[in-house]
């Protein structure tokens, strides 16, 4: 997962630009980790309405996301005019998502996806994400060939770790999760121009 996530990576950074690859992959990400997380979402015991929230709309944090769902679906991707679309699940098939630290880092270039997921069945709902970010002692700060010139940029700078602390909660047992639910990079480091 952690050489295909660089091979995303790679090729995004490419759409940026030419020689953007090249310039950036090593100075910028070749500190990255990643993390596989197996996601149950459990449904409730009945179920009144047609589709039950099993996550609300969020971002994730990381600079990209590999998500494999299981059959039973639910994922949903906010298109730019805030519709809800279905991601129908497809054998043999990943997602793709960029991350808040990649949208921080892109200047906004390269959008964020809010998503959700919604239970429309009685059954446990199973998904795998291998989410793949900066080092937590990573300042981001969008280059100036990203940002181009005659532009502002939309993000503060900001240490990976902070905006981690940002997004964190504590259960009530105590353990921390990073599913601040709503809030995104903007929240903690936009600025005006975004």
């Amino acid at each position: 997962m952690t050489e295909l996530s660089k091979r995303i990576v790679e090729a995004v950074l490419m759409s940026l630009g030419e020689s953007f690859e090249q310039k950036f992959y090593d100075s910028e990400f070749r500190n990255c980790h990643g993390y596989l997380r197996i996601i149950n979402y459990t449904p409730p015991k009945s179920v009144t309405q047609e589709e039950v929230e099993g996550l609300g709309m969020h971002t994730d944090m990381s600079c990209i996301t590999i998500v494999y769902q299981d059959q039973i679906g639910g994922l949903q991707v906010r298109s730019k005019e805030g519709k809800w679309l279905d991601i129908n699940p497809c054998e043999e098939t990943l997602l793709v998502n960029i991350g808040d630290l990649m949208h921080a880092w892109s200047n906004g270039k390269l959008r964020s996806s809010e998503h959700r997921v919604v239970l429309k069945r009685l059954v446990n709902r199973f998904s795998l994400a291998f989410f793949w970010c900066f080092e937590d002692e990573k300042a981001i700060y969008a280059p100036n060939e990203v940002v181009g010139e005659g532009h502002l940029r939309a993000y503060k700078p900001f240490v990976c770790a902070d905006y981690l602390k940002f997004r964190e909660i504590s259960s009530t047992n105590g353990e921390k999760k990073f599913e601040k639910v709503g809030f995104t990079v903007k929240d903690f480091a936009g600025t005006s121009t975004d």
